[in-house]
């Protein structure tokens, strides 16, 4: 062992510990992605009754992930997210927000959350509810067949 000018000797190099592998690589939210493009296009058409229609059309398609209702979940509020800024552009979200909040009776700067909050309900209500629909719609067909 060296010695160090202040007579301390130096510690032995220990080897490291293996670093934990991941499992693999995550997919990339698909569903997510599509139901926020759903929501973003749809808003112009029918309005917020989209977001249900949204989640139920991502969740069908991708029922059998995992992570499906959290992806669509997410993805409802990020088209939610996007709808907001476009009308943000506007200069009309704020005025809105504070004639609204004075209707409900809520501070208007808690409205665009309440908005989130309510868009983000209808995705994953309706993601659960897909879901198992699928789940049970697929066992009775595989049991059948």
């Amino acid at each position: 062992m060296k010695r160090r000018r202040s007579g301390i000797p130096k510690p032995p190099k220990l080897p490291r510990p293996p670093r934990p592998r991941r499992a693999g690589r995550r997919k990339l939210p698909f569903a997510g992605i599509a139901c926020a493009a759903l929501v973003v296009i749809g808003a112009w058409l029918i309005s917020w009754w989209i977001v249900p229609l949204a989640a139920l059309v991502a969740t069908v398609l991708w029922w059998d992930w995992p992570t499906i209702v959290a992806d669509v979940t997410w993805g409802a509020v990020a088209g939610w997210v996007v709808l907001l800024l476009i009308d943000s552009l506007h200069g009309r979200t704020w005025a809105l927000a504070r004639a609204a909040g004075g209707a409900v009776f809520l501070p208007w700067g808690l409205l665009i959350p309440v908005t989130l909050l309510f868009a983000a309900g209808l995705a994953w209500s309706t993601s659960v509810l897909a879901q198992a629909l699928c789940a049970r719609i697929s066992a009775r067909v595989s049991a059948n067949s």
